[in-house]
């Protein structure tokens, strides 16, 4: 019993004298404007246990972040999900743009075709076609109405398609010059020579020449005679309506004409907007050697090279 009354004072002892040297220590550290002796304990436990917290920090920080990294995922989809479509509709309106692009430069054609031969014009547009084998033709959207007559020639803007075979009140039927029923009477610019012009379906188109002697080649330039030379009269196309270049030349021969082919200037496949001619006016002038620099004249109808 004594030895516990002995430890227990002791303890008390003790306790007295740690909670005076703390008061003391408290005191004088607060006395000594931050240079105490407690200060110093404190940097010194901060320098041991400092890189020790920024190790620990630099490690459980980027998985912290990795776990808060699913609370997004889905925000993250949305956004994604809204770029994509803001990406879809940029590439709509880019496409809308390229086909203004390529119409306009369509109707600059037509326009330019229409100037340089002094044409009268009514502009119409392609609402159907017919690609069978017994007819190359198209059907377009202006008729008697608007003052189309039967075999008025028909142009694109890269030159002759073909001749209104059939007119209704609103609508009308054209043969194209590709038909295998059509023939033209045409002209090779570079030489004058004269021949008709034959639709090949969907092969080139088959000229044949009237002078059997005829100097033509490949890449020569075929427009529209002023004449045909059949029984039927006159031709229903006016002068110089470009219609292709020629693709390839038959060999001479003891025949009394000879054969040519020739590609044709118009894509039939794209078609979309054509002039029925109406009649013809006064062409445009054409440019002057000064301006366009050399121009070769066009030889008469029968001269060779």
């Amino acid at each position: 019993m004594l030895r516990l009354n002995e430890r227990t004072r002791r303890v008390r002892l003790l306790l007295v004298v740690l909670l005076l040297a703390s008061l003391a220590l408290v005191t004088i550290d607060f006395r000594s404007d931050g240079d105490g002796p407690l200060t110093r304990i404190g940097n010194a436990v901060a320098s041991v246990f400092g890189p020790l917290q920024d190790g620990l920090s630099s490690i459980t920080q980027p998985v912290g972040n990795f776990f808060a990294g699913f609370g997004q995922v889905g925000s993250l989809k949305d956004r994604v999900r809204a770029l994509q479509e803001e990406l879809a509709l940029l590439k709509q309106d880019q496409s809308r743009v390229l086909d203004v692009f390529a119409e306009n430069e369509r109707l600059r054609a037509l326009l330019d075709i229409k100037e340089r031969l002094g044409l009268k014009t009514t502009a119409a547009t392609v609402i159907g076609r017919d690609g069978s084998n017994f007819q190359q033709s198209i059907v377009i959207d202006i008729g008697t109405k608007e003052g189309v007559r039967k075999d008025m020639p028909v142009i694109g803007g890269e030159g002759l398609v073909g001749r209104v075979i059939q007119a209704s009140s609103s609508t009308s039927t054209v043969l194209l010059i590709v038909d295998p029923s059509s023939d033209v009477a045409v002209r090779v610019a570079e030489t004058g020579e004269v021949g008709v012009l034959a639709g090949g379906g969907r092969r080139d188109m088959r000229l044949t020449l009237l002078n059997p002697n005829a100097i033509v080649t490949a890449g020569d330039t075929v427009v529209t005679a002023s004449y045909r030379p059949t029984r039927s009269g006159s031709s229903v196309f006016p002068e110089a309506i470009p219609i292709g270049t020629i693709s390839r030349v038959d060999p001479p021969g003891g025949n009394v004409t000879r054969r040519a082919f020739v590609k044709p200037a118009v894509d039939f496949t794209t078609l979309d907007f054509v002039l029925v001619v109406t009649g013809v006016g006064t062409p445009r002038p054409a440019a002057s050697p000064a301006a366009s620099g050399s121009a070769s004249p066009v030889p008469s109808p029968g001269a060779s090279r």
